[in-house]
């Protein structure tokens, strides 16, 4: 008898040391399948397109040639940006949230911080001023690709895609935008083509 009850308790060990097994398995599983949503719902979050690295440089480049205040005035946007050069843009976090302007339209913003290289071209100067790794921060709008309404009859139009400098407004509610990028110069108008002369007869 002794032994008979030794073997039904030993079998009654071993039963739970199963279950609990299975249990902190069960458990596991279950904090292994949470941090895959969480990492899966933070990759949807940001599948949209990062800003190219040409388009931040240009944004910079914009900023640092149009600062705020009276300096504007003084040194003149166009006349600095010809003596600067962005360079070696490093992207180091691009935070998102989406972005609502002051005409309603909400656009998604990305937060962007890293580093870049600074070159300066003094006037009357050969040899240019270079200053690596300095941080900088700025925030772009990013408007995907839209079709414009046209009148009854003509195709529509499709209107690419737009990365805009954008800055908080004054009453820090909503968010006001800069198109950066320089406009194409226009086409030249062809002149009229002159009616043929008449032949004599």
């Amino acid at each position: 008898m002794p032994t008979g009850i030794a073997q039904g308790e030993a079998m009654a060990k071993l039963e739970r040391g199963r279950r609990h097994r299975g249990q902190a398995l069960r458990n596991s599983l279950r904090c292994l399948m949470s941090l895959l949503a969480i990492g899966l719902l933070g990759l949807l979050g940001g599948c949209g397109p990062r800003p190219p690295k040409p388009v931040v440089q240009q944004a910079l480049a914009y900023q640092i040639s149009h600062p705020a205040g009276a300096v504007a005035s003084l040194v003149g946007g166009d006349r600095l940006a010809a003596r600067l050069e962005v360079q070696d843009v490093q992207i180091r976090q691009d935070r998102r949230e989406p972005l609502l302007l002051a005409s309603g339209e909400k656009l998604e913003g990305h937060h962007l911080s890293g580093t870049y290289t600074l070159i300066v071209k003094p006037p009357g100067s050969r040899r240019p001023y270079r200053r690596k790794g300095d941080p900088f921060q700025l925030t772009l709008a990013h408007q995907k690709a839209q079709s414009s309404p046209s009148p009854e009859g003509a195709e529509p139009k499709t209107l690419p895609e737009r990365w805009l400098l954008a800055h908080p407004s004054p009453n820090a509610k909503t968010w006001e935008v800069i198109d950066f990028f320089p406009q194409p110069a226009p086409l030249p108008e062809l002149p009229l083509a002159e009616p043929d002369a008449p032949t004599p007869h």
